[in-house]
């Protein structure tokens, strides 16, 4: 059946405009203003026909709008002359401010923000709006009464689009609003993935994961249309190395093509070229990395349109290539204890990869192994699979060579000899007393070290000697002395062979009297009395001193006496 003309030209103008019918889904549009929700909630049924969006009024003050989505931003200098078409209707009348101030269409772009007041405002059912975009149908810049722009600054605002908002609000009460059949004749429209099946959305792509450094870098049902003809499309990788290139498979006849590198490609329309060709050589083109070493990771294409508009898109593909890791050769090391920290990932041999994980995961920063911290042991480097592409696996062994131990500090008993041996394994080792024997003998308390080497490394340690009585104190005092200057048994005193504390020794005569003190058991008695020449008798003495045993405090006390003899 062959079409009426002018069906056949609305068909062909809607095919190509960018529309919001609502038919499956709100679409992303949005609200501002004293909305009850900032998104538009989407209603199946009721619209115009089909499903609808509606926008309810919070009713706290202010004026809300219906808010488009990024779609309908960026370049549509092609939009100029044509129509912006929308229906709408609002759930009240009553109190309409059919003369308030605020604008039905603002449309922000370019700096300016240019907005336009409707003859009519909506109705209870579906009201149609055609508005022209034009600088001289009823547009103004900034408010109802500012100036109107010009021509340039009209194509300005189009050739970068920020927003547009539609007003839904038109009475101060509570009321709601719906809105369908959004069309903003621009006829443009890139999408490198239509579906949006890649995961990526606003128009770019992402790639199916790929196991070699190879991949499309557009989906098959990637879009591009254009109302005005397309002068060029730069393709380039970003942030690539010399390696990667772009390579066309065949050259659509219409186009010419230029590689001002092989990381860039340039179609130009060579006259006769429509947005079919491009689509056609985009679809046709691939991306290689040619290195010996792919670098696994995501790729990053860019895409820039230009038509008699200028720069009119810019689109990204994201392609991640995972071709197989090479995480290197195993290695091993032997380190001593108490070494600086140091990274295991030199240790592999080959030409291992960055960008892996240690298992057992390491504590210290990436990789550092820290040898007074880390255990010793065999340490996995992974890089792990994405996807159905393999990962690869390799490890180190770490020894670590440990410090021999003289012992723990101690105590041991005065009548005890303590021997301290140099431990198996060490070689080329010294006391601290200089010598090289190989074992010390310890009698008086003190510190004894020893150095020496394990392997390559060096080592050094000391123990602590202390020592203590291990049995009470047998001291001697003898019971007779005869003071006549003859030089034999002339001094009486407390014979005490232990370490002391404190000591007090008395001696009494016969009356009572006390004739004789000493604090120190060196100081003995001479016989005499208060300087007189000694007198031959019985003395009574009292002794109480303080000594250690086994570590603590220990008095003895002892009474006696001791005959002179002249």
């Amino acid at each position: 059946m062959r079409l009426p003309a002018l069906l056949l030209l609305l068909f062909s103008t809607t095919a190509l405009a960018q529309t919001s019918t609502f038919d499956t889904g709100n679409e992303g549009w949005e609200t501002s203003g004293d909305a009850t929700s900032p998104t538009a909630a989407w209603l199946a049924n009721g619209g115009n026909p089909g499903g609808y969006i509606r926008v309810t009024d919070q009713s706290v003050g202010g004026t809300w709008y219906f808010q488009a989505p990024s779609k309908y931003h960026g370049a549509k200098c092609d939009a100029y002359d044509t129509y912006l078409r929308y229906d709408q209707f609002v759930s009240d009348t009553n109190n309409q401010q059919l003369f308030g101030g605020d604008p039905d269409v603002i449309l922000f772009g370019g700096g300016l923000q240019l907005v336009f007041d409707n003859a009519v405002t909506p109705g209870l059912t579906w009201t149609h709006y055609d508005i022209l975009l034009r600088e001289d149908a009823g547009w103004h810049k900034t408010t109802l009464n500012g100036p109107i722009p010009t021509q340039a600054e009209f194509r300005a605002a189009l050739a970068n689009v920020a927003g547009i908002r539609i007003r839904g609000e038109y009475r101060a009460q509570a009321d709601f609003g719906g809105l369908d059949n959004f069309v903003l004749e621009s006829n443009f429209g890139f999408d490198l993935d239509g579906d949006d099946s890649s995961g990526a959305y606003d128009g770019d792509f992402l790639a199916d994961t790929s196991c070699i450094p190879y991949s499309v870098i557009a989906d098959f049902d990637a879009d591009l249309f254009s109302g005005k003809p397309i002068d060029s499309v730069i393709i380039r990788i970003l942030y690539a190395t010399s390696d990667e290139v772009l390579e066309l498979d065949a050259i659509p006849g219409a186009l010419d093509v230029m590689a001002p590198d092989p990381q860039q490609l340039k179609l130009v329309n060579g006259g006769a070229a429509d947005a079919s060709d491009f689509l056609q050589a985009i679809q046709l083109m691939h991306y290689s990395d040619l290195s010996p070493n792919p670098v696994r990771g995501e790729r990053l294409i860019e895409f820039r349109v230009y038509t008699v508009c200028g720069e009119v898109a810019i689109r990204y593909a994201y392609l991640p290539i995972y071709p197989p890791p090479n995480t290197g050769l195993p290695g091993d090391t032997t380190v001593c204890a108490g070494s600086p920290s140091f990274d295991l990932f030199g240790l592999l041999g080959g030409t291992p990869e960055p960008g892996g994980y240690w298992q057992p995961q390491l504590p210290g920063a990436g990789g550092l192994f820290d040898p007074q911290k880390d255990p010793a042991g065999t340490y996995a480097y992974i890089v792990p699979p994405a996807g159905a592409c393999p990962g690869d696996t390799t490890a180190v062994g770490i020894n670590i060579i440990q410090p021999f131990q003289l012992g723990n500090d101690t105590t041991i008993c005065y009548d005890e000899l303590l021997t301290l041996a140099v431990p198996p394994g060490l070689t080329d080792w010294q006391w601290s007393d200089g010598s090289n024997r190989p074992d010390l003998r310890v009698a008086t308390p003190g510190t004894y070290g020893l150095s020496g080497n394990i392997g390559a490394c060096s080592f050094a340690d000391s123990v602590r000697v202390d020592f203590y009585t291990c049995k009470a104190c047998a001291f001697y005092t003898p019971n007779v002395f005869s003071p006549n200057d003859d030089g034999v048994n002339d001094i009486w005193q407390v014979f005490l062979p232990c370490a002391w504390q404190q000591f007090r020794l008395e001696v009494y005569d016969r009356w009572g009297s006390l004739v004789f003190t000493s604090d120190d058991p060196e100081k003995g008695w001479d016989g005499r009395t208060q300087g007189r020449q000694p007198l031959q008798g019985v003395y009574v003495w009292r002794l109480e001193w303080t000594g250690e045993l086994f570590g603590v405090p220990k008095t003895y006390s002892k009474e006696g006496d001791v005959t002179v003899l002249r």
